[in-house]
């Protein structure tokens, strides 16, 4: 599932399709009753490149994600047992300073640790953090969270490793069974405010009850857009990847169950 699911979002989204219709303009431009079909399909990419690259365009793909839930009050704290961090990537052979060991997380999984780190320190309760390696790295993800969120003051008593999951679902499996050891039931998830929907639907399949955390918005929230807006940028690129990633893993899911 994780495999189809990753080949799927890496064909139909950057730079995957592009490259596709680049290589079949670049065929039909052999053929002289091809090319004013290439043409055309040569202008549509070049369209569909700029559109996919600009804040507007990547707003209106990436908000309904992110607006499903409110980022949390301080009441919701009061109403559980532990915080659980969601891996979201590591760079495991990063330079570290200060340290002899390496790795660093991803830009993703550091909103993700920060609100971990700020939401601890508002209300302390055991944090499970999870993630393990996803595909050839020599640590797992936990391991390099773990180690962070001890150099920002969280007590290495109060961190809870599951290092052995590739995938949410394995995340939601194998916390909900470390969460039974001490008899935890509910749950603060913390991880991208674009993740959440998804998340929340595969732990709440495995038993656990879950009040949202949602971090780590791409999104400016602007009630106008200004001339940069328009600018292409390669971020905005990257953020509609991810968003296009969270809607097929939505349907992957629905369909499997």
């Amino acid at each position: 599932m994780f495999l189809l699911q990753k080949f799927i979002s890496n064909i139909f989204i950057s730079p995957g399709i592009f490259i596709i219709f680049l290589i079949i303009i670049f065929m039909m431009s052999f053929r002289k009753k091809s090319v004013g079909k290439g043409k055309l399909l040569l202008l549509m990419t070049i369209i569909a490149i700029y559109l996919l690259s600009i804040e507007p365009i990547k707003d209106l793909i990436v908000q309904p994600l992110e607006k499903n839930y409110l980022p949390i009050t301080r009441a919701g704290l009061e109403k559980v047992d532990c915080y659980v961090v969601l891996g979201g990537g590591i760079y495991d052979n990063s330079p570290k300073s200060l340290s002899s060991t390496t790795g660093s997380p991803s830009k993703a999984a550091l909103f993700r640790l920060i609100e971990g780190v700020r939401l601890y320190k508002e209300s302390p309760k055991k944090i499970i953090i999870t993630g393990g390696i996803v595909y050839d790295g020599e640590k797992s993800e936990g391991s390099i969270y773990s180690e962070l969120m001890v150099d920002l003051g969280i007590p290495s008593s109060d961190i809870i490793i599951e290092g052995k999951s590739k995938t949410t679902e394995e995340n939601a499996k194998f916390t909900k069974g470390l969460m039974e050891i001490d008899g935890y039931k509910k749950i603060v998830l913390i991880t991208s405010a674009t993740h959440m929907k998804r998340s929340k639907y595969i732990f709440e399949k495995y038993g656990v009850e879950v009040i949202p955390a949602p971090t780590g918005y791409v999104s400016r929230y602007k009630e106008s857009y200004g001339m940069d807006s328009y600018f292409p940028a390669a971020d905005n690129f990257v953020d509609i990847r991810s968003a296009a990633w969270e809607y097929i893993g939505l349907i992957f899911y629905k369909i499997k169950n």
